[in-house]
């Protein structure tokens, strides 16, 4: 009696293990049919490269963009790993960003993170956001951006320029740094303004506006206005005008007060207009002053 009861007892437990088997199996092939059909509803997330060019009605080349997007069809493509050539009078600019995406319909491409615009002249613009109107060959943004040429380095915020970055617009908050290469020992010149600042790259010369600040090691002048212009072979400020609230003062602390002023500096010599004050504190006087600024 006691081994049939055994028996039994152990077929109702081999059983049992069998069941619960059968159950675990049964429970992941449940699983694994649900994943499959969810996995199948999800849309495929593809990633294509995007190359569009635009010309103008006369057949010129407008703009080029590639980049890779998730949806080269959308109205507006969402870009990534961005390259643009924004074309004008067939010389582009060359534009690079992390991110960015393009208005088909408004011919409008707007890029950011690590932008970088170049052309074949060397001049750099570079920012962390840009609006690129090819139709209308501007660039612009109200972020900080900084323009390198030779050794002129501006930076500012806010900047519209044309496409060849041959003359660009800051809004405000200047700074304009000239290196001198051949005088090292007077460092470089820097001219601050609160703008805008307009830069001549074309005609080499910067319209500074609202308190313009000038100065390098060998003295200042500020004004409210200032024009300074560069020699095109040496890359060095050749001569300012400056007009409003002129002060010229050099490292002695002798000051010149004057309504406007043109500052001749391959010649070092200054040519003061309007009314004229002078405050010596010693040194050399006015030799002194006409050696010191630049």
């Amino acid at each position: 009696m006691i081994k049939k009861l055994v028996i039994g007892f152990i077929a109702l437990v081999a059983f049992y293990v069998a069941f619960v088997q059968v159950q675990v199996v049964i429970t992941r092939q449940a699983k694994s049919q649900k994943a499959v059909e969810k996995k199948s509803e999800d849309p495929p997330h593809k990633v294509y490269s995007f190359q569009f060019s635009k010309y103008t009605p006369e057949g010129q080349k407008e703009i080029e963009i590639e980049g890779d997007s998730a949806d080269i069809m959308a109205e507006t493509v969402q870009l990534m790993n961005v390259m643009a050539k924004a074309y004008a009078e067939e010389v582009p600019v060359t534009v690079t960003a992390d991110t960015g995406h393009y208005d088909k319909k408004q011919n409008k491409i707007h890029i950011a993170q690590n932008v970088v615009a170049t052309t074949e002249d060397g001049t750099r613009l570079m920012t962390e956001e840009l609006d690129m109107h090819p139709g209308e060959h501007i660039i612009e943004n109200e972020v900080s951006t900084q323009v390198k040429r030779d050794n002129i380095n501006v930076e500012g915020l806010g900047a519209r320029a044309d496409t060849r970055l041959k003359k660009v617009k800051f809004k405000k908050n200047v700074t304009v740094v000239v290196r001198n290469p051949d005088e090292k020992e007077s460092g470089p010149t820097t001219i601050t303004c609160d703008g805008p600042l307009v830069v001549d790259y074309e005609r080499n010369i910067a319209h500074f506006k609202d308190n313009v600040v000038a100065e390098d090691s060998r003295g200042k002048l500020t004004a409210d206005m200032m024009d300074v212009y560069y020699n095109k072979v040496s890359r060095r400020v050749s001569k300012i005008v400056a007009a409003g609230n002129v002060v010229i003062q050099n490292p002695d602390g002798n000051k010149t007060f004057s309504d406007s002023v043109i500052y001749l500096a391959e010649e070092g010599r200054i040519i003061l207009g309007g009314d004229t004050e002078a405050l010596y504190y010693g040194g050399e006087g006015m030799d002194s002053l006409e050696k010191g600024i630049f």
